[in-house]
Formats: C-alpha cells, structure tokens, sequence
C-alpha cells in the first residue's frame, strides 16, 4: 500500500509539473550575430519560446537558423524592467545569448556557457553586455 501511495504521489509530481512551467512566446529584433552554445546565428527577426526548461529559438523570416537549448533558472535581476528581455554577454566582438526572461516571471532561465566562451572569458575578458526587448508575438 505505501508503494502504491509513493508511486501514485511521484505520478502526481511528474504531471503537475509542465502546468506551473511558465509557458514564453514572443518575438525579439537581435540586431548583431549571436551564439547560442555552439550555434551560430545571424541578426534579424527572431521567434523566442520557453516551455518546461527548454527554450527554442527560431529565425522569422522563414529561414531554417536556430534550435532548441536547455536552460536552468535563476533569480531575475531586481533592476530588470516588466518587459520581456534577451541579455547577451559580449567577449570582444562575439555575443553569446545568457539569459531570458518573460514580462510576467521572477525566474530568468540562463544557458550553459561553452567551453569556447569559457575560454573567451578568461583570455578576452567579458567586454560588455547587450540587452534585447521582446514583444508578444
């Protein structure tokens, strides 16, 4: 009996859990190339979408660019605004996407850094960072 109230309360959890992921999807103008871990994008006009700790990116125009990309959370900047929002990290003149946030969520889901832009860290230093609006779509 308590295997079947244990199994049943883990069924419950594993259920439950994609109805309070926070659901994005929104539009973003990115108006400089960018890196998603080892994904390498063009400006332009781009669809965002989060579900579940899973974010896909996708070019707008039709074209095929972008992908899917883990992400974990992290507590939004206090400083940060009500709009949806893009944060880039800047090492000399590569912009390497780091975090994103919704207009209505307390958590920003950040990206794994690469090894590459690990290695961008220590040897170029971080340059800078660049913020992008979203909108709704």
């Amino acid at each position: 009996m308590k295997r079947l109230i244990l199994a049943l309360g883990l069924f419950a959890a594993l259920v439950s859990t994609p109805l309070q992921a926070q659901i994005m999807d929104m539009r973003g103008s990115i108006p400089f190339d960018f890196r998603i871990g080892s994904t390498v994008l063009p400006s332009g006009e781009y669809f965002i979408h989060h579900s579940g700790g899973m974010l896909f990116v996708r070019q707008a125009a039709g074209g095929n660019q972008g992908g899917f990309f883990l992400t974990k959370g992290e507590d939004r900047p206090a400083t940060s605004d009500a709009k949806g929002t893009l944060v880039f990290s800047r090492y000399g003149d590569a912009y390497y996407l780091s975090k994103v946030w919704t207009p209505d969520s307390e958590t920003a889901r950040t990206l794994p850094k690469t090894a590459r832009e690990k290695e961008l860290a220590r040897h170029v230093g971080l340059s800078g960072t660049a913020t992008v609006s979203l909108r709704t779509k």
